[in-house]
């Protein structure tokens, strides 16, 4: 009875790190996505929409990280994925940028 305790804590623990990556991957997509198509004007922040990932999504892939080794849930490994995914977004800009743009 206890140990049935002990599980369900530590699948909840999981699933909420997980849901954390997830919100952070979903989170920085919106801010690079209205960065490159522009539906609601950011004047203020400028580039800092597409640097963010640099910073955050690492973070949100240890969430996950943490997430995944607690308790082998999909969420978590989804939320991993995706701020790996959204980690590659800006470097993937400035390189087409460069290419394109020869600036």
């Amino acid at each position: 009875m206890v140990n049935s305790n002990v599980e369900v804590k530590k699948q909840r623990k999981g699933s909420v790190l997980g849901g954390i990556s997830i919100a952070f991957a979903v989170v920085l997509a919106a801010l690079v996505l209205n960065f490159l198509i522009g539906l609601i004007s950011l004047d203020k922040l400028e580039g800092l929409p597409i640097v963010m990932p640099l910073v955050l999504a690492p973070i949100g892939a240890i969430i996950g990280f943490i997430g995944y080794r607690i308790n082998k849930c999909k969420l978590s490994l989804f939320g991993i994925i995706f701020n790996i995914l959204i980690f590659l977004v800006p470097i993937f800009y400035n390189i087409f940028g460069t290419l394109i743009f020869g600036v």
